[in-house]
Protein backbone atom coordinates (compact mmCIF):
# COMPACT_ATOMS: atom_id res chain seq x y z
CA UNK A 1 0.00 0.00 0.00
CA UNK A 2 1.07 3.75 -0.81
CA UNK A 3 3.07 4.64 2.64
CA UNK A 4 3.66 1.68 3.97
CA UNK A 5 6.01 1.60 7.03
CA UNK A 6 7.27 -1.66 7.89
CA UNK A 7 7.95 -2.66 11.62
CA UNK A 8 11.21 -5.12 12.32
CA UNK A 9 10.79 -8.52 11.30
CA UNK A 10 8.56 -7.94 8.35
CA UNK A 11 9.26 -7.96 4.88
CA UNK A 12 8.22 -7.17 1.20
CA UNK A 13 8.68 -9.22 -1.72
CA UNK A 14 8.10 -8.05 -5.28
CA UNK A 15 8.79 -9.45 -8.57
CA UNK A 16 8.80 -7.52 -11.91
CA UNK A 17 10.12 -8.30 -15.40
CA UNK A 18 13.16 -9.77 -15.15
CA UNK A 19 13.81 -8.93 -11.30
CA UNK A 20 13.07 -9.98 -7.90
CA UNK A 21 13.41 -7.74 -5.11
CA UNK A 22 13.15 -8.53 -1.03
CA UNK A 23 13.19 -5.65 1.40
CA UNK A 24 13.25 -6.65 5.14
CA UNK A 25 13.84 -5.35 8.49
CA UNK A 26 15.23 -8.29 10.68
CA UNK A 27 15.39 -8.45 14.47
CA UNK A 28 19.07 -8.56 16.12
CA UNK A 29 20.08 -11.91 17.02
CA UNK A 30 21.67 -15.34 16.21
CA UNK A 31 20.42 -15.47 12.13
CA UNK A 32 22.33 -18.52 10.88
CA UNK A 33 20.66 -17.39 7.09
CA UNK A 34 22.55 -18.49 4.35
CA UNK A 35 21.63 -16.22 1.66
CA UNK A 36 20.42 -17.44 -2.00
CA UNK A 37 23.32 -17.16 -4.08
CA UNK A 38 24.03 -14.49 -6.72
CA UNK A 39 21.53 -11.97 -5.14
CA UNK A 40 22.77 -8.36 -5.02
CA UNK A 41 22.42 -7.06 -1.75
CA UNK A 42 22.34 -3.40 -0.12
CA UNK A 43 22.73 -3.20 3.95
CA UNK A 44 21.24 0.09 4.93
CA UNK A 45 21.99 -0.12 8.83
CA UNK A 46 24.90 0.27 10.29
CA UNK A 47 26.54 -2.24 12.59
CA UNK A 48 29.17 -2.13 14.90
CA UNK A 49 29.68 -5.92 14.84
CA UNK A 50 27.74 -8.74 12.59
CA UNK A 51 29.39 -12.33 12.50
CA UNK A 52 29.92 -14.37 9.11
CA UNK A 53 31.63 -17.07 7.18
CA UNK A 54 31.62 -18.06 3.57
CA UNK A 55 31.79 -21.37 2.14
CA UNK A 56 31.93 -22.81 5.18
CA UNK A 57 35.11 -21.39 6.29
CA UNK A 58 35.73 -19.82 9.98
CA UNK A 59 33.84 -16.92 11.21
CA UNK A 60 34.32 -13.45 10.50
CA UNK A 61 32.99 -10.33 13.00
CA UNK A 62 33.30 -6.93 11.42
CA UNK A 63 31.78 -3.72 11.23
CA UNK A 64 29.29 -3.29 8.74
CA UNK A 65 28.97 0.56 7.19
CA UNK A 66 25.56 1.76 6.07
CA UNK A 67 25.08 1.12 1.91
CA UNK A 68 27.24 -1.29 2.01
CA UNK A 69 26.86 -3.70 -0.83
CA UNK A 70 27.00 -7.67 -1.28
CA UNK A 71 27.59 -9.57 -4.51
CA UNK A 72 27.12 -13.03 -3.29
CA UNK A 73 27.99 -14.54 -6.74
CA UNK A 74 28.19 -18.82 -6.49
CA UNK A 75 29.40 -18.39 -2.88
CA UNK A 76 27.38 -19.45 0.04
CA UNK A 77 27.18 -16.46 2.28
CA UNK A 78 25.97 -17.13 5.96
CA UNK A 79 24.90 -14.59 8.26
CA UNK A 80 25.97 -16.09 12.03
CA UNK A 81 25.08 -12.66 14.45
CA UNK A 82 24.12 -9.17 14.42
CA UNK A 83 23.75 -7.01 17.39
CA UNK A 84 21.01 -5.02 16.23
CA UNK A 85 18.27 -4.81 13.72
CA UNK A 86 19.32 -5.02 9.89
CA UNK A 87 17.72 -2.97 7.22
CA UNK A 88 18.62 -4.09 3.84
CA UNK A 89 17.43 -4.88 0.44
CA UNK A 90 18.17 -7.98 -1.89
CA UNK A 91 17.58 -7.63 -5.75
CA UNK A 92 17.84 -10.93 -7.99
CA UNK A 93 18.26 -10.50 -11.68
CA UNK A 94 17.33 -13.24 -14.24
CA UNK A 95 20.24 -14.59 -15.23
CA UNK A 96 18.21 -14.82 -18.60
CA UNK A 97 18.40 -10.77 -18.76
CA UNK A 98 22.34 -11.01 -17.61
CA UNK A 99 23.03 -13.00 -20.67
CA UNK A 100 20.89 -11.30 -23.10
CA UNK A 101 22.63 -7.30 -22.34
CA UNK A 102 26.10 -9.17 -22.19
CA UNK A 103 25.99 -10.47 -26.04
CA UNK A 104 24.12 -7.18 -26.91
CA UNK A 105 27.00 -5.25 -25.52
CA UNK A 106 29.79 -8.25 -26.99
CA UNK A 107 30.66 -10.03 -24.13
CA UNK A 108 29.89 -13.56 -23.74
CA UNK A 109 26.68 -14.57 -22.33
CA UNK A 110 28.19 -17.06 -19.91
CA UNK A 111 29.53 -14.18 -18.22
CA UNK A 112 29.53 -14.35 -14.21
CA UNK A 113 29.13 -11.56 -11.48
CA UNK A 114 32.26 -11.50 -8.92
CA UNK A 115 31.70 -12.44 -5.60
CA UNK A 116 32.35 -9.37 -3.66
CA UNK A 117 30.96 -8.24 -0.09
CA UNK A 118 30.84 -5.41 1.93
CA UNK A 119 32.02 -2.52 -0.03
CA UNK A 120 30.53 0.99 -1.18
CA UNK A 121 29.02 1.37 -4.48
CA UNK A 122 27.00 4.64 -4.82
CA UNK A 123 25.17 3.10 -8.00
CA UNK A 124 23.66 0.30 -6.54
CA UNK A 125 22.70 1.68 -3.35
CA UNK A 126 20.89 4.63 -5.37
CA UNK A 127 19.06 1.57 -7.33
CA UNK A 128 18.40 -0.19 -3.85
CA UNK A 129 16.97 2.91 -2.36
CA UNK A 130 14.41 3.52 -5.49
CA UNK A 131 13.41 -0.46 -5.59
CA UNK A 132 12.18 -0.27 -1.87
CA UNK A 133 10.70 3.08 -2.24
CA UNK A 134 8.57 1.67 -5.34
CA UNK A 135 7.67 -1.41 -2.69
CA UNK A 136 6.97 0.96 0.22
CA UNK A 137 4.58 2.39 -2.26
CA UNK A 138 2.67 0.02 -3.64
CA UNK A 139 4.08 -0.31 -7.10
CA UNK A 140 3.25 3.78 -7.87
CA UNK A 141 6.09 4.33 -10.29
CA UNK A 142 4.75 1.44 -12.79
CA UNK A 143 6.33 -1.18 -15.14
CA UNK A 144 8.18 1.03 -17.32
CA UNK A 145 9.94 2.64 -14.22
CA UNK A 146 10.79 -0.61 -12.72
CA UNK A 147 12.07 -1.91 -16.25
CA UNK A 148 14.54 1.44 -16.41
CA UNK A 149 15.79 0.39 -12.82
CA UNK A 150 16.72 -3.16 -13.36
CA UNK A 151 18.27 -2.30 -16.87
CA UNK A 152 20.49 -0.03 -15.16
CA UNK A 153 21.64 -2.64 -12.27
CA UNK A 154 22.54 -5.22 -15.27
CA UNK A 155 24.49 -3.30 -17.19
CA UNK A 156 26.20 -1.31 -14.11
CA UNK A 157 27.06 -4.83 -12.94
CA UNK A 158 28.22 -6.06 -16.59
CA UNK A 159 30.25 -2.98 -16.54
CA UNK A 160 32.03 -3.37 -13.30
CA UNK A 161 31.93 -6.48 -11.76
CA UNK A 162 31.78 -9.10 -14.52
CA UNK A 163 34.53 -11.62 -14.80
CA UNK A 164 35.84 -10.76 -18.26
CA UNK A 165 36.73 -7.26 -16.97
CA UNK A 166 35.64 -5.70 -19.83
CA UNK A 167 32.69 -2.62 -20.44
CA UNK A 168 30.27 -3.31 -22.58
CA UNK A 169 30.41 -1.30 -26.31
CA UNK A 170 27.43 1.18 -25.39
CA UNK A 171 26.01 2.71 -28.44
CA UNK A 172 25.19 6.43 -26.90
CA UNK A 173 23.88 7.94 -30.50
CA UNK A 174 20.47 9.64 -30.11
CA UNK A 175 17.20 8.19 -31.96
CA UNK A 176 17.07 10.14 -35.31
CA UNK A 177 13.83 12.22 -35.76
CA UNK A 178 12.05 9.54 -37.87
CA UNK A 179 12.71 7.12 -35.73
CA UNK A 180 11.44 9.47 -32.95
CA UNK A 181 8.46 10.47 -34.19
CA UNK A 182 7.68 6.59 -34.70
CA UNK A 183 8.01 6.18 -31.30
CA UNK A 184 6.62 9.07 -30.21
CA UNK A 185 3.55 8.27 -32.56
CA UNK A 186 3.38 4.66 -30.82
CA UNK A 187 3.09 5.77 -27.78
CA UNK A 188 0.09 8.49 -28.24
CA UNK A 189 -1.48 5.42 -29.83
CA UNK A 190 -0.71 3.16 -26.96
CA UNK A 191 -1.36 5.39 -23.81
CA UNK A 192 -3.85 2.91 -22.27
CA UNK A 193 -1.40 0.13 -22.14
CA UNK A 194 0.90 -1.25 -20.07
CA UNK A 195 3.63 -0.46 -22.41
CA UNK A 196 7.35 -1.99 -21.90
CA UNK A 197 10.53 -0.95 -22.74
CA UNK A 198 10.84 -3.85 -25.14
CA UNK A 199 7.32 -2.80 -27.24
CA UNK A 200 8.88 0.49 -27.80
CA UNK A 201 11.88 -0.48 -29.16
CA UNK A 202 10.39 -3.07 -31.25
CA UNK A 203 9.07 0.23 -33.24
CA UNK A 204 12.65 1.09 -34.49
CA UNK A 205 13.91 -2.84 -34.55
CA UNK A 206 16.86 -1.75 -31.77
CA UNK A 207 17.26 -3.84 -28.13
CA UNK A 208 15.51 -2.57 -25.28
CA UNK A 209 18.70 -1.10 -23.80
CA UNK A 210 20.39 0.37 -26.35
CA UNK A 211 16.53 2.24 -27.05
CA UNK A 212 15.97 3.48 -23.46
CA UNK A 213 19.80 5.29 -23.67
CA UNK A 214 19.05 6.49 -27.55
CA UNK A 215 15.68 7.69 -26.26
CA UNK A 216 16.93 9.86 -23.76
CA UNK A 217 19.70 11.30 -25.29
CA UNK A 218 16.79 12.24 -28.16
CA UNK A 219 14.51 13.38 -25.46
CA UNK A 220 16.31 14.29 -22.52
CA UNK A 221 13.99 11.93 -20.81
CA UNK A 222 14.12 8.34 -19.80
CA UNK A 223 10.99 6.60 -21.44
CA UNK A 224 8.78 6.03 -17.88
CA UNK A 225 9.07 9.50 -17.57
CA UNK A 226 8.12 10.80 -21.11
CA UNK A 227 5.21 8.49 -20.63
CA UNK A 228 4.02 9.41 -17.66
CA UNK A 229 3.98 13.09 -18.42
CA UNK A 230 2.15 12.15 -21.64
CA UNK A 231 -0.57 10.37 -20.11
CA UNK A 232 -0.95 12.99 -17.57
CA UNK A 233 -1.22 15.36 -20.49
CA UNK A 234 -3.78 13.18 -22.18
CA UNK A 235 -5.82 13.08 -18.35
CA UNK A 236 -5.78 16.39 -17.94
CA UNK A 237 -7.53 16.82 -21.46
CA UNK A 238 -10.24 13.91 -20.99
CA UNK A 239 -10.65 16.04 -17.47
CA UNK A 240 -11.51 19.45 -19.14
CA UNK A 241 -13.61 18.31 -22.01
CA UNK A 242 -15.45 15.21 -20.93
CA UNK A 243 -17.78 14.24 -17.74
CA UNK A 244 -16.03 10.72 -17.20
CA UNK A 245 -15.34 9.62 -14.35
CA UNK A 246 -12.05 9.60 -13.05
CA UNK A 247 -12.10 5.92 -13.14
CA UNK A 248 -12.10 5.93 -16.76
CA UNK A 249 -10.18 8.33 -17.51
CA UNK A 250 -7.53 6.48 -15.76
CA UNK A 251 -7.93 3.30 -17.31
CA UNK A 252 -7.56 5.33 -20.51
CA UNK A 253 -4.41 7.25 -19.82
CA UNK A 254 -2.75 3.77 -19.10
CA UNK A 255 -3.90 2.98 -14.91
CA UNK A 256 -5.37 0.13 -13.87
CA UNK A 257 -5.67 1.37 -10.46
CA UNK A 258 -7.49 4.64 -9.34
CA UNK A 259 -5.33 5.66 -6.64
CA UNK A 260 -2.10 5.05 -8.68
CA UNK A 261 -3.34 7.41 -10.84
CA UNK A 262 -4.70 10.14 -8.13
CA UNK A 263 -1.11 9.86 -7.09
CA UNK A 264 0.57 10.45 -10.09
CA UNK A 265 -1.57 13.10 -10.94
CA UNK A 266 -1.17 15.18 -7.68
CA UNK A 267 2.47 14.58 -8.09
CA UNK A 268 2.54 16.00 -11.82
CA UNK A 269 -0.29 19.01 -10.88
CA UNK A 270 -0.26 19.76 -7.37
CA UNK A 271 -3.94 18.58 -7.12
CA UNK A 272 -5.97 15.95 -7.64
CA UNK A 273 -8.16 14.53 -11.10
CA UNK A 274 -11.73 16.13 -9.12
CA UNK A 275 -9.99 19.18 -7.93
CA UNK A 276 -8.37 19.73 -11.68
CA UNK A 277 -11.75 19.08 -13.11
CA UNK A 278 -13.67 21.65 -10.91
CA UNK A 279 -11.12 24.22 -11.01
CA UNK A 280 -11.86 24.39 -14.53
Amino acid sequence: MPGLKPKVGSSLKAEWDSITVEYSLTPPGENDKTMPKHLVGVAFAPHERVTWCVDGGSSQTTSLHPGSVFLYSSCEFVWLHSQRPSECVHMMLDPNLLSRVAAENSLSSNVEIDYRVMFADPTILHLAQLFKSEMLNGGLAGKLYTESLTNLLAVHLLRNYSGTRISPALQDGALDTPRLSLVKDFIEEHLAENLSIADLASVVHISPFHFARAFKTATGQPPHRYITHRRMERAKMLLSVTRLPVAEVAYRVGFSNQSHFTAQFRRATGTTPKGYRDSL
